[in-house]
């Protein structure tokens, strides 16, 4: 880690402390406080700052220091700490090696897998992979396959959100995650015919999907997937108890497969299969043995791609994988534990953002958690220092667009001139970033409600980014 501080000690600034906050307006708009009541929320659930950062008139603080849970605008976080300290280019590995003989198209022993936190490793590169052993010579593989998870510590899901541990978002990080771990579902509505068809991309053995399900007669498309009743408790067979309102367009139903290595496995047998490898051996845990003989190593996309995908669709894996991975590149051979991810990052915050210690407190990287705590003042510094980063065209760019794209597409505030982090939680709702006002001045910007009634309604935070785009 020290390498890592004494990095963001030369870079750091005083961004939080040069930004006028002492004369920022603490009361609220008249147009935020009319959203408030109509929601039935109080003012006193709202913490809010808004902080110019390239010599606009706005400046506003309302209970900045409030510290509040930021839900998934916890992803503003992670993900600039790791385009700053593993770089836009980075990439994470999986490699391939065996133990035993290969001889005659055959190879006998043990082939391992040693996942190194590609969040994004898919059944497409897994069949990649499996192609490029056929064309080596490899046309059957007379071995038990282990899958190597050392470089992340493991972690199980958090209870607080057991309700949903068949969702993928709950997925927990995992160094040799294949396809997200889940299984996902089109339902394609069929008016005429009453029904809806049910397909599965890619096929894989042993899978038993319903060919059908029926349509309900709900013109409104309101808590489909409770209305569908999937049932997991075979996550190989699944069943429908219910059906899809017919008010629904085609709809993806994913859902998570709770054990990893019988997932591998399924997967294994089937693209072996496609390209044409013999293989019916078991799946396994471990650690590459020192004497393992190395086959060949594989890339991920770099860092900079998967900040977008996880910022514009809130992807929780994702973000806890680049959190982990701040550890394991601070501490190489050691697996990655979130505690030392957090003495990583707050060193970083501490050193290079000039947070005060305590108003960001990040958990787990992604925001699906309780626990975390931020304060609205101490997000819009890490916005102005964001913005005057080197990495700040790739960290923009990845939050979603107003009115645009990505988890702001439906919410038309301030269209295409606001790039907008979202959170939302039971309980809180929360958003961040930047605003480009009509006027062309921008502005860092943080607000999150919490408690009663706060997810009722995106209108008391579409107000204050309305009211910074209409008066900045």
């Amino acid at each position: 880690m020290k390498k890592i501080i004494l990095l963001s000690v030369v870079t750091a600034t005083t961004y939080c402390f040069s930004m006028g906050i002492a004369l920022a307006q603490n009361y609220l708009p008249t147009s935020v406080k009319a959203a408030l009541r109509s929601a039935e929320v109080s003012e006193t659930q709202l913490a809010a700052s808004v902080v110019p950062l390239d010599g606009g008139k706005l400046n506003l603080n309302w209970r900045e220091g409030k510290k509040i849970q930021p839900a998934s605008t916890e992803k503003m976080i992670t993900t600039l700490a790791a385009l700053e300290m593993l770089g836009p280019d980075w990439r994470w590995k999986t490699a391939f090696s065996y133990t035993g003989d290969w001889q005659n198209e055959t190879l006998k022993g043990t082939l391992y897998v040693k996942g190194g936190g590609d969040p994004k490793y898919v059944a497409e590169n897994l069949w990649r992979d499996l192609s490029r052993m056929k064309s080596m010579g490899i046309e059957k593989i007379s071995a038990d396959v282990v899958i190597d998870r050392s470089y992340f510590e493991h972690y199980a899901q958090d209870p607080e959100f057991q309700d949903d541990w068949d969702r993928p978002y709950t997925a927990e990080a995992d160094a040799a995650l294949l396809n997200y771990q889940s299984i996902a579902m089109k339902i394609s509505p069929d008016q005429q015919a009453g029904l809806a068809t049910v397909t599965v991309s890619p096929e894989v053995l042993s899978l038993n999907v319903p060919k059908t399900v029926p349509l309900a007669a709900s013109k409104r498309c309101v808590r489909w997937r409770q209305a569908l009743g999937l049932k997991t408790e075979d996550p190989w067979n699944p069943k429908f108890a219910g059906a899809l309102p017919s008010g629904c367009e085609e709809k993806t139903l994913a859902y998570l497969v709770s054990k990893p290595n019988e997932y591998w496995k399924v997967y294994l047998e089937t693209l072996c299969k496609q390209v044409g490898i013999a293989w019916r051996g078991r799946v396994k845990s471990g650690i590459v043995p020192s004497d393992a003989k190395p086959l060949f190593d594989v890339w991920s996309d770099d860092l900079g791609t998967l900040v977008k995908l996880t910022n514009k669709f809130s992807n929780n894996v994702f973000a806890r994988h680049m959190f982990l991975t701040l550890a394991a590149k601070d501490n190489p051979g050691v697996p990655a534990t979130y505690t030392h991810a957090r003495e990583v990052l707050d060193a970083w915050l501490h050193y290079a953002v000039k947070v005060s210690p305590g108003d960001i407190f990040v958990d787990n990287g992604s925001g699906l958690t309780r626990k975390s705590r931020v304060t609205a003042r101490a997000m819009t510094c890490l916005i102005a220092y964001g913005w005057r980063s080197p990495r700040m065209p790739e960290w923009i760019s990845s939050f979603p667009i107003s009115g645009v794209d990505g988890t702001m597409n439906k919410r038309a505030v301030a269209q295409g001139s606001a790039y907008i982090k979202t959170g939302l939680l039971r309980d809180v709702k929360s958003a961040g970033g930047l605003i480009q006002a009509k006027n062309g001045r921008r502005y860092a910007f943080f607000a999150a409600v919490e408690g009663k009634k706060a997810t009722g309604s995106d209108a008391p935070i579409d107000r204050l980014i309305e009211w910074v785009y209409l008066n900045g």
